[in-house]
């Protein structure tokens, strides 16, 4: 059955006790009567009421006393209290305030008043503990709010920290590794460039982000780089280009630029992930290859041909020399088959020449001990002036020089080749022809520029240089090639016959040329098999 509420009522005076009952009860309270201060202390213990009013004075324990003890537990603690007094004065008001109470009702009491006070009261206490029950609850949800956000902000460090030490690792990795390594964003701007960026070009790290990575682009590429870069980056897919970068001792290096695109876990696209790689020894390894095997498929090619030719003009020897022996000395066809020797015999000099490129041509006799700087000395007096032709030939010639195991007149023909091929690179023009000689030692780990796939050893240096035109890539990529020539054509097999001849002494010919640059034409000789036999 609903009732208004639960009041306890404590009064020594049965009919001031039964008068507050009845009142109570007609408006709908339910009332818990108690006629002592010990008898209110146990039934707020065993059920607590949403009022309490106390007469002050009562024997043995009186009104504020039972207030005292009952606001001092946790029961009664948040009862309110009103104290009803016959005589109630100031002090006793104040008193009674201080010891928690919420009014005083005097009597005898108007019902009215007495039900008003009452139902404020109650309200009052409903409204209270209803809040208190709602602050509770919402504190209870502010702490398990700040216990979810510390736990969020825990975990949000921790991630923070893995983040951090992820990129710290990748940065680590990244300055590590030696090549250069790159990120962008989604807008496709460069982000970052790994350390090895500056140690490659010279540069600081600010100084080839943005556009500045351009100044260090060759700018024969930079066009076609920048187009092709940002075209691979708008398609946002992996891509590949090469390009020449400035390295920071001014020489351009070929680089391999790999980028590939970067997604977040929602398929976002986050930006790319790029390497910028030297392939200059890669690519030099590969041209190297394939022009060693051309050159090989050229010198079987011109070694099966000078073979049969070689049988063909032995047949056309041997056929001459019969018809010359059965003619008489007066014989009219006479001069003609002499003639038919004559062009035999140049088309056997021809036919040396191919096997001179082959690297096979039979020797004239054993090797032996060369000195360069003999044979050098020998024949540069000898070119002037007629072969020369008003060309200043020098020479930078060492004293001594460890000598060489060859054949001593094909070494004089390369010598002679070289000095001719200079003083034609001049084209007339006055300019110098330099020959110089020197000592090189090849080891695996030499920082000395000479070719790979000669043996480690000692060797010896021959070099003519001209002050020249010089030779675009394309000319000196074919400049061994037989019978090629920019001068004119049908010049025979000229510098084709000199590598060769190299060759067939296991060392190796290079040249080094720019346009308007001059040419360098550089020989590498192995050296004799010990010091003893220099001269």
């Amino acid at each position: 059955m609903s009732h208004n509420g639960t009041v306890l009522v404590v009064d020594d005076d049965p009919k001031a006790l039964a008068l507050m009952m009845s009142v109570l009860e007609e408006e709908g309270y339910r009332v818990q009567p108690a006629d002592s201060g010990r008898l209110a202390l146990i039934s707020v213990a065993s059920q607590r009421p949403e009022l309490i009013l106390l007469d002050v004075r009562m024997p043995g324990m009186d009104g504020f006393e039972v207030c005292r003890r009952i606001k001092g537990t946790a029961e009664g603690r948040r009862v309110p209290i009103m104290f009803i007094s016959a005589s109630s004065t100031k002090e006793q008001w104040v008193e009674g305030l201080s010891l928690g109470a919420v009014d005083f009702v005097s009597k005898p009491f108007q019902r009215e008043e007495l039900l008003a006070r009452v139902r404020t009261h109650v309200e009052l206490a409903r409204l209270e503990a209803d809040l208190e029950v709602r602050v509770a609850q919402r504190t209870a949800e502010l702490r398990n709010a700040i216990e979810q956000l510390q736990l969020e902000v825990v975990e949000r460090r921790r991630a923070e920290e893995a983040l951090r030490e992820s990129e710290e690792r990748f940065r680590y990795i990244a300055n590590s590794a030696p090549c250069i390594i790159w990120t962008s964003g989604a807008d496709n701007e460069v982000n970052f460039r790994s350390e090895y960026g500056s140690a490659f070009t010279g540069r600081t790290t600010k100084e080839l982000m943005g556009d500045r990575w351009t100044e260090v682009v060759c700018p024969e590429d930079l066009e076609r780089q920048q187009r092709e870069f940002l075209q691979g980056l708008e398609t946002r897919r992996s891509f590949q280009l090469e390009y020449r970068l400035r390295r920071a001792d001014g020489q351009y290096r070929w680089m391999l630029d790999n980028g590939i695109p970067r997604f977040l876990p929602d398929g976002q696209f986050a930006g790319y992930f790029g390497t910028v790689t030297d392939v200059s020894n890669l690519k030099r390894s590969q041209e190297k290859a394939f022009a060693a095997q051309y050159l090989e498929n050229l010198r079987v090619l011109a070694a099966g041909i000078a073979h049969d030719f070689n049988t063909l003009i032995g047949a056309i020897f041997g056929e001459v020399d019969l018809a010359l022996s059965d003619m008489a000395p007066d014989s009219p066809g006479r001069e003609n088959v002499e003639r038919i020797g004559g062009v035999a015999k140049r088309a056997a000099g021809i036919v040396r020449l191919l096997l001179a490129y082959a690297g096979n041509q039979p020797a004239s006799g054993a090797p032996v001990l060369v000195d360069l700087v003999s044979v050098v000395r020998e024949l540069v007096p000898h070119l002037t002036p007629s072969i020369a032709k008003g060309a200043e030939i020098r020479t930078e010639l060492p004293s001594r020089l460890f000598s060489i195991r060859a054949n001593l007149a094909q070494i004089r023909q390369v010598v002679l080749a070289l000095i001719i091929n200079g003083v034609e690179a001049l084209q007339g023009q006055k300019g110098c022809v330099t020959v110089s000689a020197s000592p090189v030692q090849i080891e695996r780990n030499s920082a000395e520029d000479t070719p790979s796939d000669l043996p480690d050893g000692t060797y010896v240096r021959l070099e003519v240089s001209d002050t020249g035109r010089g030779m675009t890539e394309d000319v000196k990529a074919r400049v061994f090639d037989p019978y090629y020539s920019t001068k004119f054509p049908g010049r025979g097999m000229g510098l084709a016959v000199v590598q060769g001849i190299i060759r067939s002494h296991k060392g190796s010919i290079s040249v080094r040329s720019l346009p308007q640059g001059g040419s360098t034409f550089e020989v590498l000789l192995p050296s004799a098999a010990n010091a003893r036999d220099t001269i």
